[in-house]
């Protein structure tokens, strides 16, 4: 965290498929996304990271939750990719956000916090979460709860020890009561939808995939 402007912390934006409609919640029909009336839902989301060390949204120092919501909508975003760590709910639960921020000598950040959103100050990252959770609902956004890594910091390197199962902070089991975990606290949100890390399978995989590109591409075309 520090004082980023939003058009930084909000990595990335995608659209998909073809209408929009927020009638919660959503289901499959064959290949598309619907809603609970069996409309296809068209899905503009943004990326907001709070898998780092502050294990707490980026940008929450720099203005009110209420006032970052409303702007992305403002912007047309019905959806948010929003990341969280493993560990953050299956080791530092009890970490308050306050007292993190100061672990890590974050000490504007805090003072941000305390002044654009006290209610977080003295509260866990895990009720942070919620309490951004629930905020997006109150305001009709959609929340893709991505797990994006394992242990809480920046990614991605191949020594970062986020890859894969067996690397340094990746166990299979401790992955799972995780998301057991979130699945528990998102229970009966409407406006979250589960979705952890396959893009780490291309993180491990990415060579022979790029290999495998260059050979067909190639092949079938020269």
């Amino acid at each position: 965290m520090g004082g980023k402007p939003l058009s930084l912390i909000l990595l990335l934006a995608f659209s998909i498929f073809a209408s929009h409609s927020n009638s919660l919640p959503l289901s499959s029909n064959n290949r598309w996304i619907v809603d609970e009336t069996g409309k296809r839902v068209k899905l503009h989301c943004v990326n907001w990271s709070s898998h780092l060390n502050a294990m707490v949204g980026e940008g929450l120092q720099t203005k009110p939750l209420k006032d970052l919501i409303a702007q992305l909508k403002e912007l047309g975003f019905d959806c948010v990719r929003y990341t969280w760590a493993t560990h953050m709910f299956t080791r530092y639960s009890n970490y308050k956000v306050g007292e993190n921020l100061d672990k890590l000598n974050l000490t504007s950040s805090r003072l941000g916090i305390g002044f654009n959103n006290p209610s977080l100050e003295n509260i866990t990252v895990v009720e942070a979460f919620d309490f951004v959770i629930d905020e997006f609902g109150r305001q009709g956004m959609m929340v893709l709860a991505d797990n994006h890594v394992s242990d809480p910091k920046w990614c991605c390197d191949n020594n970062d020890g986020n890859g894969f199962f067996g690397d340094q902070y990746s166990d299979p089991e401790e992955w799972l009561q995780g998301l057991s975990n979130v699945a528990n606290r998102v229970k009966g949100k409407s406006q979250v939808h589960i979705k952890h890390y396959f893009f780490l399978f291309y993180k491990k995989c990415k060579n022979l995939i790029s290999r495998l590109i260059f050979f067909f591409f190639f092949e079938e075309n020269f």
